[in-house]
């Protein structure tokens, strides 16, 4: 509904203010990406198109500049809200590099576009198109807006998120503490735009990647993000991400009856000090399907877990799975990848469907993901709700499990495909 009165309201004002035209459609591309509203990010992008022709048409290279960066914006905030497939995506992020490059082209000093020039190129890597000579122009973009305006908050989101991640484990300190300093410079009694609220998020995120994160300090400043933006996707996300859950009662496992999927052998992972998966299991109660994972030594303080399946068998629109050399394709994920904390555990638990895996929304379906340790201290229980999975008796599943942070090892079947499920 804000997106539709946006619109009404720029076509009131529509050919007398081109300025206040470029903030009126920018507040509607931003609202709609705080919002993973695709709807309203679809009618910012056309209504900074139409922008954009008559900024070109009448000369006019700062209404052209603002209007192509507004485009590339909104393609870049709309990779990520998980309601798009991939092919969609392609041509989303695709479209915004062009307009990207445009807008720098036309002020080669405008580090908003050099920014999301850089960031639309990264995307190409989620969505399987990365090249080579697009990760040189991605890492060229960034090193031209750190040299035109370091202290620039788009600059700092970007330059935060390269410099922190590290795929073999924790964020590295040096990325962590660009997030510091950068949310340090924020206004604090000012509501949270686009670019302050991914800087704070990002601040959270950042921090969350470690094998036990300082949570106290993170829990506050979601909390405060959350009350000052509620309306943010990412924000509730982050939420659900800190918040503290307690184990399922014994009672919700202890009179299940439990049928084996399979057994996979000790020391095959990918890291020896990481949690190594031996065996699956299957369960079911009236209201949902439990997967038992269990593993050759006792789970340390933070460890992984994830299902992926392929509910169908109908692998269009399914996301490829991650194994080496296996074939198997899903459409949907369970993700439990926790840390213990007193008497239960945080962190990332949710189930996503191909498109939201696609974008890493990986609690987009539901977060109702419940655990139960074993006895043993060396098996879990997961247990997920039947509606979010929407299985079909042509199910199949793989299972694979590691740290909060690292995938290690994956159970399939002996061909490295996906296991089939008994029926109910």
């Amino acid at each position: 509904m804000k997106s539709i009165l946006l619109i009404l309201t720029m076509a009131a004002v529509a050919g007398s203010d081109h300025g206040r035209d470029v903030a009126l459609t920018r507040e509607m591309i931003e609202d709609a990406a705080i919002r993973y509203d695709d709807e309203g990010l679809r009618l910012g992008r056309e209504r900074a198109a139409r922008l954009a022709a008559e900024g070109e048409a009448a000369g006019d290279t700062q209404l052209a500049r603002d209007a192509h960066d507004l485009i590339a914006l909104s393609a870049w905030a709309q990779v990520y809200t998980g309601h798009n497939p991939l092919d969609a995506l392609r041509r989303i992020a695709a479209e915004g590099v062009r307009h990207a490059d445009r807008a720098a082209a036309l002020d080669e000093r405008f580090a908003e576009a050099l920014v999301l020039g850089a960031a639309l190129r990264g995307s190409t890597f989620m969505l399987g198109e990365g090249t080579p000579e697009m990760r040189t122009a991605m890492v060229e973009r960034l090193r031209q807006a750190l040299e035109v305006d370091s202290a620039a908050t788009p600059v700092g989101v970007l330059n935060g998120l390269a410099r922190s991640m590290d795929p073999a484990g924790p964020a590295r300190p040096e990325g962590v503490q660009v997030y510091a300093d950068l949310v340090r410079r924020l206004d604090e009694n000012t509501r949270p735009g686009f670019w302050d609220l991914q800087a704070r998020a990002w601040y959270a995120m950042v921090r969350l990647q470690a094998l036990v994160p300082d949570i106290a300090p993170i829990r506050a400043d979601v909390a405060r993000l959350t009350a000052r933006r509620p309306d943010s996707e990412l924000a509730r996300e982050l939420g659900s991400r800190v918040e503290h859950h307690a184990w399922a009662p014994a009672t919700s496992t202890s009179a299940l009856a439990w049928q084996s999927l399979g057994s996979d052998a000790a020391g095959d992972g990918a890291h020896a000090e990481a949690p190594d998966l031996r065996a699956l299991a299957l369960a079911r109660d009236p209201e949902r399907v439990w997967f038992r994972f269990t593993f050759e030594r006792d789970l340390p303080s933070s460890f992984g877990l994830n299902v992926a399946i392929d509910r169908d068998g109908d692998p269009a629109g399914d996301v490829a799975w991650w194994g080496q050399g296996s074939h198997f394709r899903f459409d949907r994920l369970v993700t439990a990848w926790v840390v213990r904390e007193g008497d239960g555990y945080f962190g990332q638990l949710g189930v996503t469907d191909a498109m939201g895996a696609t974008a890493r929304r990986l609690q987009k379906l539901s977060t109702d993901v419940a655990l139960r340790l074993g006895e043993d201290r060396k098996s879990v229980a997961v247990g997920v709700p039947i509606s979010a999975l929407d299985l079909t008796p042509q199910v199949r599943v793989i299972a694979a499990g590691g740290t909060n942070l690292l995938w290690n090892d994956d159970l399939a079947s002996p061909a490295g495909e996906g296991i089939p499920l008994p029926a109910q």
